[in-house]
């Protein structure tokens, strides 16, 4: 019977890695060798700012006007190394979007290890990551999942962030349950190394905006103040010296976050306290509803589609997820088999004060209620998982086992669900693709459009075509959003062949501008565009 139980955990393992090597491999392929077939405009910009770091040989180019955050970590910067080896925009980007999401999965494993996660544990949980999301980002009819775009694909809006979180989360405990008077002098230098390395990584993000104190320093500080609190019986009984080393890192990021806002940046981006009935409104409503979205909830099919199938599927994820943490953070803590450890309960209560952090901050202000926003939901439905599967593999086996296949089983749904599509899609940006043969056609290496398609252009042509951006076509001016001022006069000479595309229902907007029409001429148009082309650049830096 023994022989039997450690067969069916063999295999259920094996399934599982076999999966997420699957899963790797497959956003390797979309980042490698389908960049262009699926980015937007507001994620090709990342892809144009690692060329202009490489050109200005500068983190942050003074030319660049960043959106709400002015990047001095993130991965165009590394993706700047890999251009300027390769000469591609496309590869570079491809190249290290790959490289951060195995990182991001990397930091992960490592800090469950830390937390003692079983083996299934951690291999089932990097799957769920992976496979689970299902909340589509349609972009010319082709799916991606939102959340998956954050970590693995296309963009590094928020990996770092996390590598830094589970990195920070992973060196506290070790803080707390480590005698660092104990150790070598070798592993005493390897602690300040990652001591400083940590504080360095989150100062680095810290420079770029508010994003890594929402979802790194000020959760953290916040749970470390909770927890001295109540482990000094409200502050009724001293604490162990050694405690407090751990209390010093946590310090320690704070602090570098703090002066990381004295750096000075040309993001301008202003929130407002809601008054008592919005704030109301957003607890209740739409900060549930966000969450719920990001978890795939999307609604909009029927009851006996596959749509249908999946979604049921992360309601079952939701409800497993609220019975893991009630059981995990309720269950005792002494030691035996059947206990869950306090490093357990720790991880889950950093991850839970992150996700409630970004929470209070979107219900107590003007900040957009974006269902992106609540990602720190996926990585505690995996540290449950994890978790769970850990506790049970020595208390209820058949349990585990089952948590593990059920993740493998949503995961194959989840490749004919999402991602068969995006793999075998060949054809999505045709209108585009004429309007650059045209351009060519005309030695037009320089024009604008809209933000939506601009960016588009220029990263389908591997930066060939340099497209600026003009808020509305129909009255042509900069649009001050993730741009270079190298793209506009004065920067550019106002007597040059340039293009402007436009789509096709504004053409009469497009042409009536003007008090001379003829200073523009149609050249090419589709169903989707006209490109006009002039003698003139038509369009000065704000």
């Amino acid at each position: 019977m023994k022989t039997k139980k450690n067969l069916s955990s063999s295999l259920i393992f094996i399934s599982v890695c076999t999966l997420l090597a699957f899963y790797i491999g497959m956003f390797f392929y979309l980042n490698m060798f389908q960049y262009t077939e699926h980015v937007d405009s507001d994620i090709a910009v990342d892809a144009m700012l690692a060329r202009e770091i490489w050109e200005e040989k500068t983190l942050t180019p003074d030319n660049w006007i960043a959106s709400t955050e002015r990047l001095v970590v993130g991965v165009p910067a590394l993706s700047a190394v890999f251009y300027g080896l390769s000469g591609s925009m496309v590869f570079s980007m491809g190249l290290a979007c790959a490289i951060v999401g195995v990182l991001l999965l990397a930091a992960i494993g490592f800090t469950l290890k830390k937390c003692r996660v079983s083996n299934l544990g951690i291999a089932t949980a990097l799957l769920a990551l992976c496979a689970l999301p299902i909340n589509g980002l349609r972009n010319d009819g082709q799916m991606v999942p939102f959340v998956t775009l954050l970590w693995f694909l296309f963009a590094d809006y928020y990996a770092l962030h996390s590598i830094c979180l589970f990195l920070c989360i992973a060196f506290y405990l070790y803080l707390r349950e480590t005698n660092i008077k104990a150790n070598k002098t070798s592993q005493k230098i390897c602690d300040v190394i990652s001591w400083l390395v940590l504080a360095g990584l989150c100062g680095g993000l810290a420079l770029g905006g508010m994003r890594c104190l929402q979802v790194v320093v000020l959760p953290l500080v916040i749970w470390e103040v909770l927890l001295l609190f109540f482990e000094s019986k409200h502050m009724g009984e001293k604490l162990p010296g050694k405690r407090f080393l751990a209390t010093g890192f946590i310090l320690t990021l704070l602090l570098v976050g703090g002066l990381a806002k004295l750096y000075p940046t040309n993001v301008d981006y202003p929130m407002y306290l809601q008054n008592a009935g919005n704030m109301m409104t957003r607890l209740t409503r739409d900060v549930p509803a966000a969450i719920l979205e990001c978890l795939g909830i999307a609604g909009n099919c029927t009851l006996t589609s596959f749509a249908a199938l999946m979604q049921m599927g992360i309601l079952a994820v939701v409800i497993l997820t609220v019975y893991g943490l009630i059981f995990l953070l309720r269950h005792k803590t002494t030691t035996g088999s059947h206990s869950v450890p306090m490093i357990h309960k720790h991880l889950l209560q950093a991850l839970c004060t992150s996700l409630l952090f970004t929470v209070f901050v979107e219900v107590i202000t003007t900040a957009e209620t974006a269902h992106n926003y609540f990602f720190m939901v996926w990585f505690i439905v995996i540290a449950v998982f994890a978790l769970l599967i850990t506790y049970f593999e020595k208390a209820a086996p058949h349990f585990a086992r089952l948590i593990a296949l059920c993740v493998c089983i949503f995961a194959i749904c989840n490749i004919f669900y999402t991602y068969k599509d995006c793999i075998t899609s060949e054809d999505n940006l045709a209108e585009y693709e004429e309007v650059i043969a045209y351009m060519d056609s005309e030695n037009i290496s320089h024009g604008y459009a809209e933000f939506w398609d601009a960016s588009r252009i220029c990263i389908m042509t591997d930066g060939r075509i340099t497209m600026g951006h003009s808020y509305h076509m129909e009255d042509l001016r900069m649009y001050w959003w993730t741009t270079s001022t190298k793209w506009y006069v004065p920067n550019l000479p106002e007597n040059m062949p340039t293009a402007y595309v436009v789509c096709a229902e504004d053409k009469e907007a497009f042409v009536n501008q003007f008090e001379d029409p003829s200073v523009v001429t149609l050249g090419f148009e589709n169903e989707r565009f006209a490109v006009y082309t002039s003698d003139h650049n038509l369009v000065p830096m704000l």
